[in-house]
């Protein structure tokens, strides 16, 4: 299992935008994360073109195989999503990772026990505005 932002492991932030011109305050290399919606199809697309990793917050199977599809390396899921989009992950052998979102330390067991990739807590996410 895959942890970011745990206080114990040490983790490679990921930089929530919402804009293009907001990746320029971003470190080389860093992970980019959004939220999957219309209106950040064209933020998806730059990201694509210039090969930038990313992550998209998802809310259902349908979002986790049109964002695997977009290229996403990380699926960030709310846990009441996470083992559904996980199944589907796997059965469809997605090269991206589902990564449930928590805020409490204690919730980890329960990603533990629903088999997703990793987690990924509040504190690994740095909000860059434009």
């Amino acid at each position: 299992m895959l942890l970011f932002g745990h206080p114990y492991v040490p983790s490679q932030p990921f930089y929530h935008i919402d804009a293009i011109e907001a990746i320029r305050h971003t470190p080389a290399n860093s992970v980019v994360t959004l939220f999957f919606t219309p209106e950040n199809l064209d933020i998806i697309e730059y990201l694509r073109q210039n090969s930038i990793r990313f992550a998209l917050h998802i809310e259902s199977v349908t979002d986790a195989v049109i964002a695997e599809n977009l290229g996403a390396s990380y699926l960030i899921v709310l846990p009441k999503y996470g083992e559904a989009i996980q199944k589907v992950a796997e059965h469809y052998l997605f090269d991206a990772k589902v990564l449930g979102y928590l805020e409490e330390i204690g919730d980890l067991e329960d990603l533990i026990e629903m088999r997703l990739d990793g987690a990924i807590f509040s504190d690994a996410m740095i909000k860059i505005n434009s």
